[in-house]
């Protein structure tokens, strides 16, 4: 019994031993904590440099993305449908082809846009045709008549210079009678005279008549030339290209099918200007304005979608849920627009501007305080001292308090591990490649 007690007691003392050693051992291998000169622990904050400036409120909102610009294009001229693009698909992005360089036209023109559709256009181009022969066979026709007026004016010049002998002439032998030309004479001549006279009438008559042919035919060339325009106009409807460059929400034809003038054939809308209703606090109704800068962006990415201003803000307050509206008009590009019309959106509204503040994050203060750290004087390598401070704050946001006083431009206020520090309290302050969850020395947070 004795022995076994013995046996017993030594064992102990063994284990004992051994968990003193361990201890000793796995003391000696802890690292050393800081400590300020004075021997106080010092704790690890990371702290952030106070900027003085102007802060602008971002009033955020949902809202819907509504196109400004919607168009139901419709056939102009009946016929079957021939063609029809692939891009002419529900959510097809329709994206205009660049302007060539000193064309003088720009990339939004009709004729730079994709086409759509492509209708029969067989008898339009033989009435273009037709229309075209009249108006080579009036042009014809004007032509010969200037060939004819020429011709008329030549047989009217060459008798003026007939009948202006045929006077002189007359002249000359009228005083010859009778004494050396019988009246026969005379009267001869007076006749080759009358017969000039009314071959001049004749040929101006003609000459008139002429001219006026030559206007009504113009007159009929102009017309003609209206009628092959507007059968240009006929024949290029038949090609019918989206309106303005979008996105295709709704094809309403198919290949094949006959349509009559006005017919729906497609629905396009313009993303790259965009209508956002978006719903806000009451309390905030005093701090939005038209022409207030507006940002959109889908809720689940922060990729920019549209850019704009306020355009106009709904005028009375909603009983029910307390909110009103603030209509913006955002601008984009197309081709970059992930977003279908209808689609909810992320607003952000530049609200009123604070001058000459200091935007501190909330997390930052302890009830109304805020603790700042200053350079320690002791000479303590990369250590600092903490003051207490109880700043003016002129507004409090939701992740932020506006400062007006009691904190200075360029010093370093305190965002962690403000329950383990006070008034004189020596600390460390976290470098940039520091893990924001170190951990204390010796786990001690005083």
């Amino acid at each position: 019994m004795r022995r076994r007690v013995i046996t017993s007691v030594v064992v102990i003392v063994g284990v004992l031993f051994l968990g003193v050693m361990g201890f000793k051992k796995l003391a000696d291998m802890r690292k050393k904590s800081q400590r300020s000169d004075k021997g106080v622990l010092a704790p690890l904050v990371r702290a952030e440099i106070a900027k003085r400036g102007d802060f602008i409120e971002t009033l955020r909102g949902f809202g819907r993305a509504l196109p400004l610009e919607r168009s139901i294009v419709k056939a102009e001229v009946a016929g079957i449908v021939r063609e029809i693009s692939d891009k002419l698909e529900a959510g097809t992005a329709i994206l205009a082809a660049p302007a060539k360089t000193g064309s003088g036209a720009t990339a939004g023109d009709a004729t730079h846009l994709p086409i759509l559709i492509r209708l029969d256009d067989r008898d339009l181009e033989d009435r273009l045709e037709r229309a075209r022969d009249d108006v080579r066979a009036a042009e014809a026709e004007i032509e010969l008549l200037g060939t004819v007026k020429g011709t008329l004016r030549e047989q009217l010049a060459i008798t003026d210079d007939d009948l202006a002998t045929a006077e002189r002439e007359f002249d000359r032998i009228k005083p010859l009678v009778p004494k050396q030309l019988t009246r026969s004479d005379l009267d001869a001549q007076r006749l080759q005279v009358t017969t000039r006279r009314r071959a001049k009438l004749l040929l101006e008559a003609q000459i008139k008549e002429n001219v006026e042919a030559v206007k009504v035919a113009e007159a009929r060339l102009d017309g003609l030339r209206r009628g092959v325009r507007l059968a240009e106009r006929e024949f290029g409807r038949a090609v019918v290209r989206a309106p303005f460059a979008g996105r295709i929400v709704e094809r309403m034809v198919g290949l094949g099918e006959s349509v009559r003038v006005g017919d729906p054939l497609f629905t396009i809308v313009n993303l790259s200007r965009m209508q956002v209703p978006v719903a806000l606090a009451a309390g905030r109704y005093d701090e939005v304005h038209a022409g207030a800068p507006a940002r959109v962006r889908l809720p689940e990415e922060s990729a920019l979608l549209w850019e704009g201003s306020v355009s106009r803000v709904a005028p009375n307050i909603n009983a029910e849920d307390r909110t009103f509206y603030a209509y913006l008009v955002v601008t984009g590009t197309p081709t970059q627009t992930p977003a279908p019309p209808g689609a909810h959106v992320v607003a952000e509204i530049e609200g009123r501007t604070h001058s000459d503040v200091i935007a501190v994050p909330r997390r930052a203060f302890l009830e109304d305080r805020i603790f700042v750290a200053t350079p320690a004087k002791d000479g303590a390598e990369e250590t600092f001292v903490v003051s207490e401070r109880r700043p003016t704050v002129v507004r409090f946001l939701s992740g932020f308090a506006l400062v007006s006083d009691g904190l200075e431009d360029g010093e370093r206020f305190l965002v962690t591990n403000l329950e383990s520090v006070a008034e004189g309290s020596v600390v460390r302050l976290l470098t940039a490649d520091e893990p924001e969850k170190a951990k204390q020395p010796n786990g001690d947070t005083k």
